[in-house]
């Protein structure tokens, strides 16, 4: 009220403060990404592929040549062909050639080319079938001097494909990926604001039937964006460089809530008005009943998302950051910038109506409120066979396979991608793809001995090749041995081979020499010590997030029976997303016609799609049971209060379940697999939500429990009195349902 009272200096405020953290953050140097691809995670908690790397490193560190490989392939013949060997030839001189400005130095850019022609055949450059060749190359100095060479390799290529089209030549780098990963990413990003954001308004436009009011929504959502790239941007200046999917996320969250929020508002405002209250007073009503509902759902969206802090993980907390910053911000717009523009709109709100869409309805009339009232009549049957539906959905879940990305989940549409295409089909075998085993005190004549025998034993098993490459630490007393492994970091045979080298073979080789310990690295083993930690930390997550939302709900209703049902309800909904995640992305159904790549579920998306959903899920509990209360303190019984305030709900529940659906599904377009995996699961598990759970099982369980869901033991009697309806004195007087 204090806002809607100044509203003038608050809507100035409010644009002051959101855009200002925006071009605070831009000032202070942009947001810093990390790799999309990249097994770095110093801070991260330590696993054994990690500690490997520490222990090798704990003597010093050599700064080692920035890697390059070239693939070139020739669809028909072979490299020995005039012609072919000719290309290859030229290829090879323009590589050694090539120059690039290092601080305003001219600098050859690759160092030990090697002609893979020349190489001794077990170095494995050319392929079994002498079509393809991998050509080796170093780029030396530091990362700002490895980017500015690595500046003249795009062009190079260019130059080369097109001085040669009958062959196939593609790089595989990984600051050249990651670059163009970041570019994919950020061009998403953009095309998903073009889409989301007219489709939105639509939406609203539809459920408002004004275009004033439709447009109210769009201000606050954008606003609350800008405010939360601007604190991305200054975290990740301050604290650490942030994931590169954290600014999609932002969008994917923020413009959901954000608008949802807006949309409980505006549309309690404008039925208060209706029914004959002031303009200041409407804003009081709305704000004592939306404005605490989505209070209380903006809570329970951070405390949900605020458990995932609960894992250490950098990357990952800094997406927990950008989402609880724009969902926190959306919130404190809906009960001060919203509140200000209402009281300067006014009437006004209803401004630029549509024909048709601009008339008023009755509350409680509509499709969503005809089966909610055949659910109640039928509350066993609708219970038993919605839950059974959940369920059957829900069942692929169990063969949910975790996985990370690397360079072959990504779109062929970046170069490096289509190198490790070619070379998973040229090298079977495999040949970027690395075991390490890092010892310790391996200058001993007993270790070295232990090393042979390990290596013997390694070799020996499916899927392993060498010879083996043996590299000593700074100080010569560890060793880092490594195997060459088919297949990708995310088969199940390279995680077995993983554990079975951890298992079997580390012990029997070294467990009876002193002071000598084996540590199990590379990039299978890094991506198993991933999952696992995912893995183990998801029942934490879950802990922490269902016991603040059962305390949330049970101090907000009074209730025992609530808070438990509502977590049964979102545990079934959760786990139908989960279901559908498995059949779709891991199993591959529907993988021609949304443009991907069937394989493992990132590792981070379940853990994250359940904070996110059981938090939004929660807004449309919260305010359906808050219509309900609210209906049952007017005096009607429990039955006939779950029926109005169902009803009366379900056209701004559609609403806001369509805008979200519509803002999910638009992330399922853009071609990063991670962000269709996320935008599917949340569009599918709201779509779940808002229809057979919200309009399905929530009134008939409601139906069925009668005046034992407002049951509270004595003694929790002592809970403090906290409503979120808020105190509204003399109702307004609301049209009466169609069927009343």
């Amino acid at each position: 009220m204090w806002s809607a009272r100044h509203r003038w200096p608050v809507v100035a405020l409010w644009f002051v403060c959101t855009i200002g953290l925006f071009v605070g953050s831009l000032a202070a140097g942009g947001t810093r990404t990390a790799d999309a691809v990249s097994n770095d995670r110093s801070d991260t908690e330590v696993f054994e592929s990690r500690k490997a790397f520490d222990v090798f490193d704990a003597s010093g560190t050599v700064e080692e040549p920035h890697q390059f490989l070239l693939i070139l392939n020739t669809p028909t013949g072979t490299i020995d062909d005039a012609a072919v060997s000719a290309g290859l030839d030229d290829v090879l001189k323009r590589m050694s050639d090539l120059t690039a400005m290092v601080d305003g130095t001219k600098t050859t850019v690759f160092e030990n080319l090697v002609d893979p022609r020349q190489a001794p055949p077990q170095a494995g450059l050319v392929s079994a079938d002498k079509t393809s060749v991998r050509i080796p190359a170093q780029v030396s100095g530091d990362d700002v001097t490895v980017e500015q060479k690595l500046a003249a390799v795009r062009p190079f290529l260019a130059d080369a494909q097109a001085a040669h089209p009958a062959l196939r030549i593609h790089a595989l780098d990984r600051v050249l990926a990651n670059e163009d990963i970041q570019e994919l990413v950020n061009g998403g990003l953009d095309s998903s604001l073009r889409l989301t954001i007219p489709l939105t308004f639509l939406i609203l436009l539809v459920a408002f039937g004004a275009a004033v009011a439709a447009f109210v929504p769009l201000v606050l959502a954008v606003t609350a964006l800008l405010a939360a790239f601007g604190i991305l941007g200054l975290y990740s200046q301050a604290v650490d460089p942030v994931s590169a999917y954290a600014s999609q996320l932002i969008v994917l969250i923020g413009l959901a809530v954000a608008v949802d929020y807006s949309l409980f508002m505006v549309t309690r405002f404008r039925t208060e008005r209706r029914g004959g209250r002031e303009k200041l007073d409407a804003i009081r009503v709305a704000s004592a009943t939306a404005g605490r509902a989505v209070f209380f759902s903006g809570l329970a969206v951070i405390f949900s998302i605020g458990g995932l802090f609960l894992l250490n993980d950098n990357l990952f907390r800094s997406m927990a950051v950008g989402t609880i910053a724009v969902v926190l911000i959306a919130v404190i717009g809906s009960l001060t910038f919203l509140p200000a523009t209402l009281a300067i709109l006014g009437d006004n709100v209803n401004r630029l109506r549509v024909p048709f869409l601009g008339r008023d309805r009755p509350e409680g009339s509509g499709v969503w409120a005809v089966v909610v009232r055949a659910v109640m009549r039928h509350p066993v049957v609708t219970f038993l066979v919605a839950a059974a539906v959940l369920i059957a959905i829900a069942s692929p879940t169990a063969r949910l396979h975790m996985g990370q990305s690397d360079f072959a989940s990504f779109p062929d549409s970046i170069d490096s991608v289509q190198a490790v295409n070619l070379l998973n089909e040229k090298w079977p075998e495999g040949s970027t793809l690395a075991l390490e085993v890092v010892v310790t005190n391996a200058d001993r004549a007993d270790t070295k001995a232990a090393i042979d025998d390990m290596s013997k034993r390694i070799l020996a098993l499916e899927g392993m090749s060498g010879p083996p490459q043996t590299r000593m630490s700074v100080d010569g007393k560890d060793a880092l041995v490594s195997y060459v492994m088919a297949g990708g970091r995310n088969d199940e045979r390279n995680r077995d081979i993983v554990r079975e080298v951890r298992r079997d073979i580390v012990p029997a080789t070294f467990g009876a020499l002193p002071d000598v310990n084996a540590y199990v690295t590379g990039d299978a083993a890094f991506t198993l010590d991933v999952v696992d930690f995912y893995a183990r930390g998801m029942p934490q997550v879950m802990a922490f997030v269902l016991g603040l939302s059962f305390l949330l709900l049970l101090v907000a209703f009074r209730s025992i029976v609530i808070p438990i049902k509502a977590i049964l309800l979102n545990l079934l909904s959760t786990g139908a997303a989960f279901g559908l995640l498995v059949l779709v992305f891991q199993d591959g159904r529907l993988a021609d016609q949304l443009g991907f790549k069937a394989g493992p579920i990132e590792s981070f998306v379940p853990v994250f799609i359940f904070t996110i959903l059981f938090g939004l899920s929660m807004d449309y509990h919260v305010f359906i049971l808050t219509r309900i209360k609210e209906a049952r303190d007017r005096g009607l019984r429990t039955g006939e209060a779950v029926a109005r305030g169902i009803a009366i709900t379900s056209g701004t529940i559609t609403s806001a379940a369509a805008i979200m659906i519509t803002v999910f599904a638009v992330f399922v377009t853009l071609d990063l697999v991670i962000i269709k995996q996320l935008g599917f699961g949340l569009a599918t598990a709201v779509l779940i939500d808002a229809t057979i759970v919200r309009s399905m099982l929530l009134p008939a369980t409601m139906r069925l429990l009668g005046e034992w869901n407002w049951w509270l033991p004595s003694f929790l009697r002592w809970l403090p009195e906290v409503t979120i309806e808020g105190d509204i004195d003399e109702p307004a007087a609301e049209p009466a349902p169609a069927t009343a």
